[in-house]
Order: C-alpha cells, then structure tokens, then sequence
C-alpha cells in the first residue's frame, strides 16, 4: 500500500510538472510591464555622459508597457572601469538593467587593461545615440598645421589622464609617425584643455569635438590638423581623418581599430545573458525613443547632436573590433605604450 501510494504521488507530480512545462513562459512585454529599469552611468553629473543618458531615461519608459520609470544612476569611478565591470560580474542579467560606459573601455580591453574584468563582445549592445568627432588643433603660433609639421617641432598638446581616449590616441599617433607631441596629461577635460590652449600652457587640443567646438575652432583660428573619427566630416575639406594617412594596409587595419572608438560612442548596453527576446524588446524600445517627437525636440533644447545606430549595427561594430589577429594585436598594444604581458 505504502508503495502504490509514493508510485501515485510520483506520477501526480510528474503530471503536475508536465502542466507546468505546457504553461506559456513569461513574454518580454509581460516582464517589462510596470518594472521598473535602472540605468547606470559610469561618470559623475555634469558630463556628456550623463547628459545623454538622462535624456534616454526621460523618455525611454513610454515605450514600454506600462511605462515604466527608467532611472538614471551616476556611478563613477576608475574612467567607468568600476560600473563595466560591475555590469559584467555584479548586476542582475534580467534586463532590467543598462548602462553607458566609456567609448574608448573597448579597446583598452582588447589591449589587455588589467582594469578590465570583462569582455566587450559579451555586453549586449541595446544601440547609439551619438558618436563623437575629435579632432587634433593646434594654436596658430604653434607652427603645425600638418601632421609632417608635427613630425619636425616638438608642441605640448592637452590631454585627459592616461586611461582617456585622447591620450591613446596621441600616443598611437606620436608612436607611429614619429610626431614630436609632448603630451600634458592630468586636465579634468575638455574645457580645461581648451582654456589651457587659449592661455598658451598647451599648444594643442585633441580633447576638442568638431560638431560640438567648431565655433570656438574657427573663432580662435585654431588649425584642425587631423580627424580621428572612421567618417571624415563634410565640413571639414582637406583635413585628413588618421586612417587615410595610413601608409600601408597594416597601418590601416591599426588606425581603424584605434578609430572605432568614435564610433562606440554614447552607447547603451546590458549586462550578458540577458534573455536574446528582452534585449530585442530593450533594442525596440530604444529604436522607437530615437524617433519620438518629444526625445528630439529635449534633445535639440538641450544642443545634444544625435547620432544613432541600431543595436544589432552596434554590436557587429563590437565583434568587428574585437576580431583582430594576435600579430596586428601585439603591434597595437606595442605603440598604444601597453604593458600587457610584459
């Protein structure tokens, strides 16, 4: 008798799991209706990164169901190092969380920061809402006006700490032509290096964004020498972008890795595996934020240039980056100044 009843209460329960297998899982819409998201920024208030991702957070919860509040939470630390890696090991991997982190994060990665304690490619990129356009200016009593200029007489040129996108990307540039940059790093950002450019401490700029500066470049008379984003800029004639003073493919493949940056730009992302139908869901969501009529016009309130790629776009840009072969690898972590496995 005892065995015909533990046979019937495990045939119950085998019946009872086959119902439960048989029930519809929990769509995407359904999760996401009244939850709400946090979205986490790696920098303090103020900046360009906090700046665009409050702009999202303000509308992105309409298109959602049952709008729910996005909130934005600043936490800073390590060049958004800290919060990158938080998202990878940390945070929860429900969708519920996103994150804006450092355009330039992906790269150091690749060239084995040992900051970082993730893998890019493994972030699921939810899209772009702009890119950035820096370029290199220098004073107009500085005597370069050309990267050959630069490559005969030494200039200091202003950059953000060593960790920041402008000092690589010097660095890479000094390494490979031969330039004669003396970099002065430590400014906080910027406007910093900007104000130090009109006073003559430096007598160049990498940290300035063609879109966002070229007002204060013409006024001062400031000469563009080079465009370190992959598209050059239609209103910049003659100024070369880095990849087409390439000297050869290898140097192009180089100069294009070190480029993408720019194109990474203010970007949103989650931590991994979240389920492949949220970060759709997420991706749709954010798609349809980037069209709203009330996002654009905050936007343009604000004078935040919009730049805006899809998340499936973003991500091939990602595993594209995250592609390159040890040999063409190793020479970049060579004139990147990396002490990656050394």
């Amino acid at each position: 008798m005892i065995w015909t009843l533990r046979v019937g209460t495990l045939l119950a329960g085998l019946a009872s799991l086959a119902i439960a297998s048989d029930a519809p899982a929990q769509t995407a819409a359904e999760f996401y209706k009244g939850r709400p998201l946090t979205l986490y920024i790696g920098y303090a208030p103020g900046g360009g990164y906090d700046l665009y991702s409050r702009l999202l957070a303000r509308h992105m919860g309409k298109h959602l169901p049952g709008n729910p509040n996005v909130i934005p939470k600043n936490e800073p630390g390590a060049g958004s190092f800290k919060l990158a890696n938080e998202l990878y090991h940390v945070m929860p991997k429900d969708g519920t969380v996103m994150g804006m982190i450092g355009e330039v994060l992906v790269i150091n990665q690749m060239l084995g920061d040992p900051t970082a304690k993730f893998v890019a490619g493994d972030f699921k990129w939810i899209g772009r809402m702009a890119d950035s356009d820096p370029v290199l200016v220098t004073s107009p009593s500085s005597g370069v006006k050309t990267i050959e200029d630069a490559q005969k007489k030494e200039i200091a040129v202003g950059a953000p700490g060593a960790g920041s996108s402008t000092f690589l990307n010097l660095t890479v540039v000094k390494n490979l032509f031969a330039t004669k940059f003396k970099i002065i790093s430590g400014y906080d950002g910027s406007a910093s290096i900007k104000l130090a450019l009109e006073r003559g401490e430096v007598q160049g700029s990498g940290s300035t964004l063609w879109r966002v500066d070229r007002d204060w470049i013409r006024a001062g008379g400031y000469n563009p020498v080079y465009q370190a984003s992959l598209d050059a800029a239609p209103d910049l004639p003659g100024v070369p972008t880095l990849v087409s003073l390439a000297r050869n493919d290898g140097e192009r493949r180089l100069l294009r890795f070190f480029s993408s940056y720019t194109t990474i730009g203010r970007s949103i992302l989650t931590p991994p595996k979240v389920p492949d139908d949220r970060v759709a869901f997420l991706r749709t969501a954010f798609d349809a934020t980037m069209k709203d009529p009330a996002f654009l016009a905050d936007a343009e309130r604000g004078k935040m240039d919009l730049a805006v790629l899809s998340g499936d776009k973003l991500e091939a840009l990602i595993r594209d980056v995250a592609s390159m072969d040890d040999a063409l690898l190793a020479k970049a972590k060579q004139i990147s100044g990396s002490k990656a496995g050394d």
